[in-house]
């Protein structure tokens, strides 16, 4: 019988280099050894060495099980090839810290792997999480963008009580796809409990360029208004709702000219893309702010470097980039 899945042993590695001297065949060492064929052909493969007055492979077995530690310590701390460059840990760590816009390690990854000219001083996304997980360098996971999350699960019920809404099934293909700017998805982020102050958030659907307005309450007669007073400067043609309540007055959009679809009830991945901004915000005012006391600069300057901040899906291009290409 085989043994359970394990790494193999110097022991194990002195009795393939015994058996090997004897010349017995692969699939009669691992009979003996309890691993598969398989096992002993890459070990054999792998682990060999070259001496420097012969040229025909052979296998030791002390030099085999350093040459097997050391691959194994390169695949477990894939993070130390960050410990070893000084002027990619260096990066890290300025890119990590930045305030200006709202970093990730695959934002990161991207900007230094496209200054590099040579492929072996690239680095993945992966990496750099790994090395935020060892322990000199725990510190800086709390500048992390994103950290996830349990939901709890809810009772889901069915139908709307939103008059004269319009379903995404009936939504123009060039702003399913994506592929005309204009088209919006919307949302509300609320305060505290117990405080009426909210924020009004907006992005493109193409470019992801985010609009965001703080508003004294959740009237609906306010929110509607406000988004038709700055319709000709974003030249809004459609708006994506979710089925709050406070968008219930949708129709005094449609008088000025805009669209109105809404998402089915329960599925926020049908409006991803503000679901995301709303994320992106939520590291600058979590779930206790009080957006009565938020001045207004502070909310553009939040939308300013959101606006500015590279993005995946973008190309690692950032919203304003692509807005005004």
């Amino acid at each position: 019988m085989r043994k359970p899945f394990k790494h193999l042993t110097l022991q194990d590695r002195e009795s393939i280099e015994l058996h090997l001297k004897r010349w017995e065949k692969q699939k009669d060492i691992a009979c003996v050894i309890g691993k598969s064929e398989t096992c002993i052909s890459l070990e054999l493969n792998r682990n060999w060495i070259r001496r420097k007055w012969s040229k025909k492979r052979e296998y030791i077995a002390k030099q085999a099980h350093i040459k097997a530690y050391q691959r194994r310590w390169r695949a477990k701390t894939q993070s130390m090839k960050i410990n070893l460059n000084s002027k990619m840990k260096n990066f890290i760590i300025d890119e990590i810290q930045r305030t200006d816009i709202e970093n990730s390690p695959k934002i990161i990854a991207a900007c230094w792997n496209r200054k590099q000219t040579d492929k072996k001083n690239y680095i993945s996304h992966t990496s750099i999480y790994a090395w935020l997980e060892t322990w000199n360098w725990n510190k800086f996971k709390e500048f992390l963008a994103h950290k996830y999350k349990w939901y709890s699960t809810k009772k889901k019920t069915k139908g709307s009580k939103i008059k004269g809404r319009i379903g995404l099934e009936n939504r123009p293909k060039w702003a399913h796809k994506r592929t005309q700017q204009w088209h919006f998805e919307a949302d509300l982020i609320v305060s505290k409990k117990g405080f009426r102050g909210c924020v009004l958030t907006l992005v493109d659907r193409k470019t992801r360029i985010p609009i965001i307005f703080k508003l004294k309450n959740k009237e609906s007669m306010q929110i509607m208004k406000l988004i038709a007073s700055v319709k000709e400067k974003y030249w809004i043609k459609t708006v994506t709702f979710d089925n709050w309540m406070e968008f219930a007055k949708h129709q005094l959009l449609n008088e000025v000219g805009i669209d109105t679809y809404f998402s089915d009830p329960y599925s926020p991945w049908q409006k991803g893309s503000i679901e995301n901004l709303n994320r992106m915000i939520r590291r600058f005012f979590p779930k206790w702010t009080i957006f009565d006391f938020i001045s207004d600069k502070k909310i553009r300057s939040v939308c300013c470097i959101l606006a500015n901040t590279p993005r995946e899906i973008l190309g690692f291009l950032s919203p304003n980039q692509v807005h005004f290409q």
